[in-house]
C-alpha cells in the first residue's frame, strides 16, 4: 500500500492565507470565519464551530447519498455536529484548491480526505450487504471533489453551508492501514 499523508490542521491555512492576501476587510473577515469554523469543525470544538453561524443556520448536503440531507435551524446542526464528534467524524483534510469570495459569502474548492474506521461504517449504516468489503480492512480512506458554498448575513455571520459533493464519498472508499496512513502528532482515529 502506498503512504497516504493526512494532516486536518492544513485545511484552513489557505483561507487564512488569502484574507492575509486581500485588502477588502469584510472579505478578510468572512475568510477567517471559514476558517475559524472549519478549525473548529475538524478540532471537535462545538461552541466556537456555532459560534461562526448565524441562530438559524441552513446547510445542505449535495450527493453525500442517494437522498440529500439538509438541517434547519440550530438544534438541527448543534445536533448534527455533536454526533458527528461523537463518531469521529471530524477526521478528516479538506484540500483547498480554490477560493473564491464575495460580499455575499465565500466558496471553496477541492478534494476532501476522510479517515473511518470500520466501526464508525457499521455504525453509519453500512453492512456487508451494501459495501461488501467492509470486513476487509480496519481503516478505510474516502477521497472526492468537494464544493462547499458559505454563504453570509450581513453581520458576517455564515448562514450556513452548501456543500456538493462530486460523488458519494462512500463510493470512493479504500482500505488503509495505520502504518500506510500518516497522520498529526496527535492521533485522530
Amino acid at each position: 500500500m502506498p503512504i497516504l499523508k493526512i494532516d486536518p490542521h492544513k485545511s484552513w491555512i489557505p483561507l487564512r492565507k488569502k484574507a492575509d492576501e486581500i485588502s477588502n476587510e469584510k472579505h478578510k473577515i468572512l475568510l477567517n470565519e471559514v476558517a475559524n469554523h472549519m478549525e473548529a469543525e475538524i478540532k471537535g470544538q462545538l461552541d466556537p464551530l456555532m459560534n461562526t453561524l448565524t441562530a438559524e443556520p441552513v446547510y445542505h448536503f449535495w450527493r453525500v447519498s442517494d437522498v440529500n440531507m439538509i438541517l434547519n435551524g440550530y438544534e438541527e446542526v448543534s445536533s448534527f455536529y455533536s454526533n458527528m464528534f461523537q463518531n469521529g467524524g471530524e477526521q478528516f483534510e479538506v484540500v483547498t484548491k480554490r477560493i473564491i469570495v464575495n460580499d455575499d459569502g465565500v466558496i471553496t474548492e477541492g478534494k476532501v480526505k476522510q479517515v473511518y474506521t470500520k466501526d464508525n461504517l457499521k455504525l453509519m449504516g453500512l453492512t456487508t450487504d451494501t459495501f461488501s468489503e467492509i470486513d476487509n480492512s480496519d481503516l478505510w480512506l474516502s477521497n472526492t471533489q468537494l464544493i462547499t458554498v458559505w454563504p453570509s448575513d450581513p453581520d458576517l455571520k455564515l448562514v450556513g453551508e452548501d456543500i456538493y459533493f462530486g460523488e458519494n464519498p462512500m463510493e470512493t472508499l479504500k482500505p488503509v492501514s495505520y502504518t500506510h496512513l500518516t497522520l498529526p502528532t496527535k492521533r485522530i482515529v
